[in-house]
């Protein structure tokens, strides 16, 4: 049996031995002499948040269109959270929301989780295809997954919008 080459930092990354298990040595590369330690997400790629929204710490993001109407749906943050998506109740056309109320749930495999109100305004038309796919709040969170959507006052919407946090703030608190 060889003898493993003595380790130097400068050329070897060593893993510990542990147990029965002996440790590991590794030739770097002449690139990479470095030895320092790298973050790598577990569980795949960091989120995806797209810069052109605005989003509550509720996880919910808010897509502002003509006349004071918006979009709203759930971050890739929070989708990845919550795991596979089972069930959506958004609110109904005509309900009115209030900005940090309850206004709805999501199901998953894991948790029964409440939508809360990004804005205030009046639900004008809702996502029917998430009853027969609300998968699509997993597989596509910005796009097809969108929830409903709220008519809010054009008069306060700049405010209301000012109120939520921009992608690099909501990078910060989803950790991304």
């Amino acid at each position: 049996m060889t003898t493993p080459p003595e380790p130097s930092p400068d050329q070897y990354a060593v893993s510990p031995a542990i147990g029965p298990v002996p440790a590991i040595y590794v030739l770097l590369s002449p690139k990479r002499t470095n030895t320092q330690r790298q973050h790598v997400p577990i569980g795949g790629a960091v989120s995806d948040i797209p810069a052109d929204l605005r989003y509550s710490t509720d996880h919910l993001w808010v897509r502002p269109a003509a006349d004071g109407l918006v979009r709203l749906g759930v971050t890739d943050f929070a989708q990845q959270s919550l795991g596979d998506v089972v069930d959506v109740s958004p609110p109904k056309p005509g309900d009115t929301v209030t900005a940090g109320q309850a206004c709805g749930d999501i199901e998953s495999v894991k948790s029964l989780s409440d939508l809360i109100a990004p804005v205030t305004g009046t639900v004008r038309a809702r996502n029917e295809d998430l009853a027969a796919a609300p998968d699509l709040v997993n597989s596509d969170p910005y796009g097809q997954g969108w929830l409903f959507e709220v008519q809010t006052d054009p008069a306060t919407l700049g405010q209301q919008l000012a109120a939520l946090i921009d992608a690099d703030a909501y990078r910060d608190l989803a950790g991304a």
